[in-house]
């Protein structure tokens, strides 16, 4: 995929997915166990579901993503909910942060996109203080994530956000910093067809929408095919898994 991973990240209607997404931010938000004052950072936090709901719960927040265009739309929402919420510009690899900044670090279906899995989990472990919480959300390799392949876009083995969510690779990235376990999870987003399914999907889901821009017409044409086949019944759903882990 051409142009910088933040190019990749915007452009896209993010919030339209993100709204599909509000179950599991308060999941997310319910395990990071926040106490009023905490400090709690929203890492790639996208239009920012869960550092609103960190906010409300009482934390001193900050948000960061790679992705101006997206964190533009997380500042508006934050206004206008009447929150006081920080939001940086910044690469989840390399947190502008001191060690132990935090009491605890969220990220939803953010960090797991980073190209290098193992900067980006020692970055999360790093800003994150002794007792604090870390909760993380990832897809499995399942039917969806299989269509890729299918419509001939692949992902480079340190691109792979698959991985987040096998418990030997965790073990891997982030055993030696935190006690943690892995919890599953239901998603599903229904549309009035598979039409309005792909067309909410294509344009909002920001990787897909910045490849299928890549594609010349008959690749496109190919792919689209593709998922428009597996779309066809108007729903989607996955399985998801919620990573908590207590830093060490």
């Amino acid at each position: 995929m051409t142009g910088t991973t933040a190019d990749v990240w915007s452009g896209a209607s993010y919030e339209r997915l993100a709204e599909t997404y509000a179950p599991i931010h308060d999941r997310v938000v319910d395990a990071l166990a926040i106490e009023p004052g905490a400090r709690v950072l929203d890492v790639a936090c996208g239009t920012g579901g869960v550092a609103l709901r960190a906010a409300r719960a009482g934390a001193n927040v900050v948000g960061i993503d790679i992705s101006a265009d997206q964190l533009a739309k997380a500042r508006r929402a934050a206004d206008e909910a009447g929150l006081p919420i920080r939001f940086d510009e910044g690469d989840c690899q390399a947190l502008p942060y001191p060690d132990a900044e935090f009491d605890a670090v969220g990220s939803s279906f953010g960090a797991i996109f980073a190209a290098d899995h193992v900067r980006t989990a020692e970055e999360l472990a790093r800003v994150c203080r002794s007792g604090g919480r870390l909760v993380l959300t990832a897809w499995p390799k399942d039917a969806w994530s299989e269509q890729h392949a299918k419509a001939g876009r692949t992902f480079s083995h340190e691109a792979d956000a698959r991985e987040w969510s096998e418990e030997g690779r965790l073990h891997a990235l982030l055993g030696d910093a935190f006690e943690f376990e892995l919890q599953n999870g239901r998603w599903r987003v229904e549309a009035d067809s598979g039409d309005a399914l792909w067309d909410l999907l294509s344009n909002s889901m920001p990787p897909l929408r910045a490849w299928l821009g890549e594609q010349s017409d008959e690749r496109r044409t190919r792919a689209e095919a593709v998922y428009r086949d597996f779309l066809a019944s108007g729903v989607l759903e996955r399985g998801y898994v919620l990573i908590v882990g207590i830093r060490r």
